[in-house]
């Protein structure tokens, strides 16, 4: 039996603060709940500092925004389906691994249980289950752990493990705003500088907007609601926003003795745009494999969960690579710079080089192929020019 922790009362990890974008190649790959999807994209509208714009479009839905606290309910069901067990309003506080199993001390504030196992039908409990009050202080006894406590380090700081190296910072509300009919992305340094803002359409008139950067992401979100393409077009009064660190790149270790790291706690995400949820769905499969391999095998030191980080870094190790490089050159790009490539895509070959090689949950194929691009570098020659003369800070290790 497998028990998972969750510190809110719901199991859906409730308040979300998360854009819920995740692109179609996450649905196409895995039984994802579809009951979630509020709706789908096939194109983004990116708007430089100048304002100049470039509508990206392609030929299929390539991305779906979900509502994330139903998206995370859905997910709970099904790994009830499968047999899951829950502590609800509970929190694991320290971890023991040991040669014998690994020691679990959790605490609750009210909490209760939740048995799993098949069941027909939808629940009646309001997801309390059989209701039984769990212990206020409990320690529990497994054959190995799973953390993936998102941007909560605690209990690695506790065992001396590193948590990943580089973060964001990332301010999002919900808004009711008029005439968003696609993906927008914001650039420039007056909004987010070194990354991005966007606007993302919920239907009804509803919006997430949002900004991430290494500055003070609260800031830049006020300066997004203040922006002329936003102002506009806003409802009376001010939103609720929510702040929260995305990690930018893994930690140096994701595996130790009867513990593996999954999701943010383990920097799983794309440095590019700092999305998470497919990455960590991936990492999380990785874990799993790589968990019942050492089961059937009875082993399950360091050596043995190594297998799980060469999984999850066969699949994503290059696109986190590329990203956080081309993350770095991307924050380096002043205003001008970013008015000339948004400027460059009315250029045919520019745009087949984006139908070729762009895809929503990788982006390494096209960052290289645009890199590698004569029409990149035509209209960025000064950037060269100007970082033999401006020493650019060196990108975080991964």
């Amino acid at each position: 039996m497998t028990f998972w922790f969750w510190k809110s009362a719901n199991a859906g990890g409730e308040p979300v603060n998360c854009s819920g974008l995740i692109g179609a190649e996450a649905f196409e790959r895995y039984d994802l709940p579809r009951r979630s999807v509020l709706r789908g994209f096939d194109r983004a509208r990116f708007i430089s500092p100048g304002g100049y714009e470039a509508i990206v479009a392609a030929s299929r839905t390539v991305a779906y925004v979900v509502d994330r606290g139903d998206f995370d309910r859905s997910l709970a069901e099904q790994a009830e389906q499968a047999g899951a067990a829950y502590r609800l309003g509970t929190r694991c506080v320290a971890i023991r691994p040991g040669e014998d199993g690994v020691e679990v001390s959790v605490r609750a504030a009210g909490g209760y249980t939740r048995e799993g196992g098949p069941r027909d039908g939808a629940r009646t409990d309001g997801g309390r289950g059989d209701g039984r009050k769990a212990p206020a202080d409990e320690t529990l006894k497994a054959r190995a752990v799973v953390l993936g406590t998102g941007v909560r380090y605690g209990l690695l700081k506790a065992k001396g493990w590193s948590r990943p190296g580089a973060f964001f910072n990332t301010a999002q509300a919900e808004v009711a705003m008029r005439g968003v009919e696609e993906v927008e992305v914001y650039l420039g340094r007056e909004v987010s500088p070194g990354s991005f803002a966007w606007a993302i359409p919920l239907g009804a008139d509803r919006v997430k907007l949002g900004v991430c950067n290494h500055g003070r992401a609260l800031g830049y979100m006020e300066r997004l609601l203040s922006h002329p393409r936003v102002a506009g077009r806003l409802a009376n009064g001010r939103p609720d926003i929510k702040t929260k660190p995305i990690p930018i790149s893994p930690a140096a270790r994701t595996y130790f003795e009867r513990t593996l790291l999954v999701g943010d706690v383990a920097g799983q995400v794309k440095p590019t745009t700092a999305g998470g949820i497919y990455y960590g769905i991936v990492c999380a499969d990785a874990a799993a494999r790589a968990l019942d391999g050492a089961f059937k095998r009875g082993e399950l030191g360091e050596r043995a969960l190594r297998t799980y980080e060469r999984l999850w870094r066969k699949e994503i190790g290059r696109e986190l690579l590329v990203g956080r490089y081309f993350r770095w050159l991307g924050g380096a790009l002043s205003d001008r710079q970013i008015d000339r490539l948004i400027r460059a895509y009315r250029e045919p070959e520019f745009r087949d080089l984006v139908r070729r090689t762009a895809d929503f949950e990788r982006h390494s194929r096209f960052i290289l192929a645009l890199l590698a691009s004569p029409i990149f570098w035509a209209g960025l020659l000064d950037l060269i020019r100007s970082s033999l003369k401006l020493q650019l800070p060196s990108p975080d290790p991964l």
